[in-house]
């Protein structure tokens, strides 16, 4: 299926690990103009130079979305390079803290909003005036499914993602009068670095290799297995896609059934 990406720019944030890296290429693939971004540029520049020897327009971009001035300035150079930006992807997180709730102090709480929250707020309010301008364009922010299964001990990321599906669905209602599309895709457990350095500090903790506990894991999951960042990617790049021209306001989950109840 061609998703008529071709001439399409796309930015995307976190883009240098994981689902991001997972979804950088995949942009690149289909012919998008995509410029990534990531706190760390050096890894960020490698991917991004190894796409362009591929032949795919691909431009690395540091860029730390806690802050006011980096979102800025990510958006203005996009504006600079291609005129446009068509498609943004809010995929970058911070930390958020964990644990039992009366030992997470206030300026933790606030704090891990900023991380992610506020994060997603920041870079829709810089780029929406840019969709204003050139009469659309297409916004879709990465979530958790936490925000719809919440745990005492998960409570900070789950009442983030719950809010952000509400910020996602007053937003997609904002935007629509603008042609501004607006939707989220929420993964449970996927198989990122940042998991499986999870994964190996759990082990040594619990006197397991990194493999065993991975298979315990695993068997937790109804298709007995966690997803690849390949996958979530594929569901970011269809929904930002010209053929999900009437997808906006809605989460589209990801997580092989693992979501208790259903209403999603």
């Amino acid at each position: 299926m061609d998703l008529q990406l071709k001439g399409k720019t796309v930015v995307l944030t976190g883009a240098s690990k994981g689902i991001g890296r997972a979804a950088l290429q995949l942009f690149a693939e289909e012919g998008a103009t995509v410029i990534g971004s990531a706190r760390g540029i050096e890894e960020m520049e490698a991917e991004a130079e190894a796409l362009r020897g591929q032949g795919h327009d691909v431009t690395a971009f540091q860029c730390d979305v806690t802050k006011d001035e980096d979102v800025d300035k990510l958006i203005d150079f996009a504006k600079t390079k291609t005129g446009r930006i068509d498609i943004f992807v809010n995929n970058a997180a911070g930390k958020l803290p964990a644990g039992e709730f009366l030992g997470i102090s206030n300026d933790d709480w606030l704090a891990g909003w900023n991380e992610k929250l506020q994060c997603y707020i920041r870079t829709c309010r810089a780029v929406f005036p840019v969709m204003q301008q050139q009469g659309g364009g297409r916004i879709v922010n990465v979530l958790g499914t936490a925000a719809r299964n919440p745990r005492t001990s998960y409570m900070p990321v789950g009442v983030t993602n719950a809010a952000l599906v509400n910020f996602n669905k007053s937003l997609a209602d904002y935007g629509a009068k603008h042609n501004i599309l607006v939707s989220a895709v929420a993964p449970s457990g996927v198989l990122t670095d940042r998991w499986h350095r999870l994964i190996r500090k759990r082990a040594e903790g619990e006197g397991k290799t990194p493999e065993q506990l991975q298979t315990e894991m695993d068997k937790t999951f109804p298709l007995g297995r966690m997803a690849t960042p390949e996958e979530l990617a594929n569901m970011i790049v269809f929904v930002a896609s010209p053929r999900a021209s009437y997808h906006s306001g809605t989460v589209v989950i990801v997580d092989g059934a693992s979501t208790s109840g259903v209403f999603n």
